[in-house]
This record gives structure tokens, sequence and C-alpha cells, in this order.
């Protein structure tokens, strides 16, 4: 299953938590960051060095920032109408 670190209040977490849930995917949410889990242990920044929210684990794979995470899922678990493989096609996606 996979694993995202980061409150519910961040607009940035809410952008990942809004992806899982279009693509379906089960997730657990953990509470990290401003008034829960610090981000700034040795143990978190071993997952993002930049002490920020959110980091999404999958198995063997740890992504940290925002939009990487969205790309990322979009590839893993997204159809082509969801993110094309057609660079062409996906362009408009990334303005």
């Amino acid at each position: 299953m996979i694993k995202i670190y980061g409150r519910q209040n961040s607009s940035s977490v809410q952008l990942v938590m809004w992806a899982v849930a279009e693509l379906g995917i089960e997730n657990e949410r953990l509470d990290y960051g401003h008034g829960h889990a610090s981000t700034q242990t040795d143990e978190y920044l071993a997952l993002n060095p930049m002490g920020r929210v959110p980091v999404l684990i999958d198995g063997d794979v740890r992504v940290f920032e925002s939009a990487a995470i969205l790309r990322y899922l979009a590839a893993q678990y997204g159809t082509d109408d969801f993110w094309p493989k057609d660079p062409a096609r996906r362009a408009p996606l990334d303005t």
C-alpha cells in the first residue's frame, strides 16, 4: 500500500490525495509537518532531505515534491487518457 507523509491541510498533500483518489489507489496518509510529527528528524530527512511534505513511498520507490509525485502516480497507475504516453499529447498537461 502507498504511504503518503504529510498533514491533511497542506495544499501540496491535498494535490497528491486528489490524484490517488482519482486513480483509485489504496493509500495510507501519515500526519507530518506543522503541528504533527516532525519533518526534521533523521528518519524523515532520510525520506526527504528538504524536510518538507509530501513524501510518497510505493514499495521501494520514494518520491518527494508534489509535482514529481503526481507525475510518478500518473505514469505508474494512470491510463493513457489520464497521462498520455505520447509526449506531444502530454505536454499541455505540464503547462
